[in-house]
């Protein structure tokens, strides 16, 4: 089974509350819930955020019915976040009663209000042909897409994977806020056994696309994503 993990928090630096800043009537992260919905192959969502600070996070989540684990870790400890939100996540089986294993994660950041749906079903599909720890999108360059902020693309990895990368950062690797980072990137020797990887182009719309990104990171970044969504 697949499950999408949405990692969001309120207390960014550079723009406090986003994710409950209201665009079209919605907050920013409810638009990204509901392109989440949109993905077929997603059995599950959850949004994974810290303890400190998110209980309208976690109130509003709640109104929209989706699952919400606050994490009581370390804030820069995303990795870990990602691994204990999987490992909370239980739902039976309504054809054999048995409790669904968590095969894959949709890895979704919480300040991409225009993620692409049919591009993550596109990543899925490409995950479970390709067998890879880790498939994600690439710019013309070879460039990861998740490098970059973009707002439109997620990244799919085996949670077999990111148990394993769980087990084998240390607690103070820099690694560890970028979940993925250690999968493409460095020196792949460090690992009892490497990561495999599957890149694929990122779809020839994005290339046409003017808007290269639509992620929200700040004020500037939120009134010009928002003229965007309220058009739609």
């Amino acid at each position: 089974m697949i499950l999408a993990i949405i990692q969001s928090r309120l207390n960014s630096t550079r723009l406090p509350m986003k994710a409950l800043k209201c665009m079209a009537g919605k907050p920013m992260i409810q638009h990204v819930v509901e392109r989440v919905r949109q993905v077929k192959s997603v059995g599950k969502i959850l949004v994974a955020t810290t303890h400190g600070g998110n209980g309208a996070l976690a109130a509003k989540m709640d109104d929209i019915g989706v699952e919400c684990f606050q994490w009581v870790g370390p804030e820069s400890d995303v990795l870990g976040r990602f691994v204990s939100a999987a490992d909370s996540f239980r739902i039976v089986n309504s054809d054999t009663g048995e409790l669904d294993s968590v095969e894959y994660v949709l890895r979704v950041c919480g300040d991409s209000p225009l993620f692409d749906p049919q591009s993550a079903d596109e990543l899925i599909y490409e995950a479970w042909t390709s067998k890879a720890d880790y498939t994600g999108y690439k710019f013309k360059d070879g460039t990861p897409a998740i490098t970059k902020p973009n707002g439109y693309f997620g990244e799919v990895i085996k949670m077999s994977a990111l148990r394993r990368a769980n087990e084998w950062l240390p607690e103070n690797a820099p690694e560890r806020e970028h979940v993925t980072s250690c999968m493409y990137s460095g020196d792949q020797n460090r690992f009892h056994r490497p990561f495999t990887t599957h890149f694929v182009d990122v779809p020839a719309w994005y290339v046409k696309e003017k808007l290269k990104n639509a992620a929200v990171d700040t004020q500037e970044d939120f009134d010009r994503v928002r003229e965007v969504v309220e058009k739609e």
